[in-house]
């Protein structure tokens, strides 16, 4: 079983919230929204309007198969190497959730469940965020990024923009190199904290995986977050994650 959420910005806040889930087994589809879509400046779906049904396809539907590059397009393959994923049979669900999914001029990402790995760790792929706003000289250092280096992070609750922001640093200068996707932060800081980290630093590292000097900014370095699982931990477990379906108007 396949499961993702899709995560929606508000304009106006500007912050991020689940809006619905995708789950997939045995080739179904089943859609559901969840608590985040009953914000007022939310719009549902085309052809899915009623907050508290349950969709269900044989395929996968328009809103993600949408955010797919086709495969007879050249472009499919670049962002395969961005992805650090071989051409052939590749999930949907992977291509959608490391890449974020995203549109241009669009206020949506989708982020596949994460699930415990063999080694007991809590994983997820993503790109560093913000590197349009880095100095000059953390630019740099991204061009000479090791494959495979492990970075730290830091909780900047201090952050006046958001509270929950994960910085991640270059060990060897010390300059910031971007942030940990906005919409990821909460569960990151959450997996720590039942970790018994208290302070700013966090247990997290960050594993880059690749790095695209030719690609856009936001693909530029691609990476996966690894946390030891603690007992008790499941994601996505706030109230804004909860499912409509069922539920009373």
């Amino acid at each position: 079983m396949n499961s993702a959420f899709v995560i929606w910005r508000d304009p106006i806040t500007t912050m991020w919230q689940p809006v619905a889930k995708l789950t997939e087994l045995d080739g179904i589809y089943t859609f559901s929204y969840t608590r985040g879509a009953l914000n007022k400046k939310f719009i549902p779906f085309p052809r899915m309007s009623i907050l508290e049904k349950e969709y269900v396809s044989h395929e996968l539907l328009p809103f993600f198969q949408n955010r797919l590059i086709p495969e007879r397009r050249p472009e499919y393959y670049t962002m395969l190497s961005w992805l650090d994923m071989a051409p052939g049979p590749n999930d949907p669900f992977e291509i959608l959730s490391a890449s974020g999914g995203a549109r241009k001029t669009d206020n949506f990402r989708i982020v596949k469940v994460p699930q415990k790995s063999e080694q007991n760790e809590y994983r997820l792929k993503f790109f560093i965020s913000g590197i349009a706003y880095i100095s000059d000289e953390a630019k740099h250092d991204l061009i000479n990024l090791d494959n495979m280096i492990f970075l730290p992070c830091i909780n900047e609750d201090k952050n006046q923009a958001d509270s929950n922001a994960v910085a991640i640093i270059n060990p060897k200068t010390g300059r910031r190199l971007g942030y940990y996707p906005r919409y990821l932060n909460e569960d990151l800081i959450r997996v720590n904290r039942m970790l018994g980290v208290t302070g700013s630093e966090l247990l997290t590292k960050i594993r880059v995986l690749k790095v695209n000097l030719s690609a856009p900014e936001q693909y530029r370095v691609f990476c996966e977050s690894v946390t030891s699982w603690p007992d008790g931990f499941s994601p996505f477990q706030s109230d804004s994650y909860k499912l409509l379906v069922g539920q009373a108007n």
